[in-house]
């Protein structure tokens, strides 16, 4: 078996890190779509909204709750009948349920829940502390307890 490019702890993290990217992205996104919202644009805002509901369909495939199904769907009807316009005239009303409806799903979505670990060995023992943290005796609630009193002392 070959082993990680990487420690599991740091892809955690890094998957973590993405993940929050992602998610502050989409609420930016979001907040455009209110915008556009305001300004009585509501394909526009649809679209938007679209985009969003889009990535949290590709990354929720394999974990989609049945009851979400269905306004999904609903969702991405009305995000086609905003791009092809020819088709039908979106409401101001419809645009408005779109994007807070969105909006809950992908909060739903990146709600913050138990960690589990994708990977688990259970005969290999945790990797030893190696390089100059081999000699550090606090914990990393200890280290940030001290980093902020440091920079209290520093700030005051």
């Amino acid at each position: 078996m070959a082993a990680p490019l990487l420690p599991q702890d740091v892809t955690e993290h890094l998957t973590a890190a993405i993940q929050l990217s992602n998610k502050h992205i989409h609420l930016r996104f979001l907040e455009e779509a209110e915008t556009l919202l305001s300004l009585q644009m509501p394909a526009a805002a649809i679209v938007v909204a679209g985009v969003v509901l889009e990535s949290l369909v590709a990354a929720q495939r394999q974990s989609a709750d049945p009851n979400e199904l269905q306004p999904i769907e609903k969702w991405s009807q009305l995000r086609n009948a905003a791009v092809h316009s020819d088709e039908r005239r979106v409401t101001l009303d419809e645009a408005r349920e779109m994007v807070a409806g969105v909006r809950r799903l992908l909060l739903r979505a990146t709600a913050p829940g138990p960690r589990v670990s994708s990977i688990v060995h259970p005969n290999r023992a945790p990797a030893p502390v190696r390089g100059k943290y081999k000699f550090v005796p606090t914990s990393s609630e200890e280290f940030i307890a001290r980093k902020a009193d440091e920079l209290r002392l520093e700030h005051s």
